[in-house]
């Protein structure tokens, strides 16, 4: 049984929380009109703040089902190999990982645009199914969350990867929760002024620090199977 890779560790934590701030400029870009245009649904019922609240909880839900899957099934492929090695091998991958997406935040390097385009083009098919779902009440709201968390985007893509290769199923969705919760506050923002979200300059310069952490965090999880004191 592979235990070593699947411990939910700080730094895999902190990493997760990470990916999802220095994602939260690029959310408002790819997910700040779908963001907007929920918002002013919301607006429209007499529980706005409430029911805007609910479709975060909603995605974020979505992500942490998200993990949980992809980290079963992790866990149940790694139990077939030689725990140390796999502990080597999925640590070094997984920070490799992070320090992809620490490059892709500070270089605006998009490997994964393609997908996050055509979830753009999903949510257009989407928009009919999601219009059917009532929106007043919080069941609904949350309904509406999860399904815009199933999207693809670029950002989500790499944390599953990288949850995925920490292994097992509560600390891939834990990773993934921590993930959610870093993108929250400018999606949620986004949602609530849709027209003033954009504008948030802090959030520019706490990407470029997000993304210089990631480096850091990746270099961190790719030493720690090198080092005799870590395991």
């Amino acid at each position: 049984m592979m235990h070593h890779a699947g411990t939910c560790d700080p730094v895999s934590l902190s990493a997760a929380f990470a990916v999802g701030i220095a994602g939260s400029v690029h959310c408002l870009a790819m997910c700040g009109g779908i963001a907007g245009a929920l918002g002013m649904r919301a607006s429209a019922t007499p529980r706005a703040p409430l029911i805007t609240a609910s479709y975060q909880i909603g995605r974020i839900g979505s992500y942490t089902l998200a993990g949980a899957i992809v980290g079963a099934c992790s866990g149940l492929i790694q139990d077939l190999f030689d725990p140390d090695r796999v502990v080597l091998v999925a640590r070094s991958l997984a920070g490799l990982v992070l320090i992809g997406v620490g490059l892709s935040v500070l270089f605006k390097w998009r490997p994964l645009a393609g997908l996050e385009r055509l979830g753009g083009r999903l949510w257009r098919h989407a928009a009919p199914l999601a219009r059917a779902i009532p929106a007043q009440g919080v069941a609904g709201a949350v309904l509406l969350g999860m399904l815009w968390g199933w999207l693809p985007c670029g950002f989500i893509y790499s944390m599953l990867i990288f949850a995925a290769l920490k292994g097992g199923a509560l600390q891939a969705a834990a990773m993934m929760l921590f993930f959610g919760l870093g993108t929250a506050p400018a999606v949620l923002g986004a949602g609530l002024a849709a027209t003033q979200a954009r504008r948030f300059a802090w959030a520019r310069g706490l990407n470029v620090v997000a993304g210089w952490l990631l480096l850091a965090f990746g270099a961190i999880t790719i030493a720690g199977p090198l080092n005799p004191l870590g395991h």
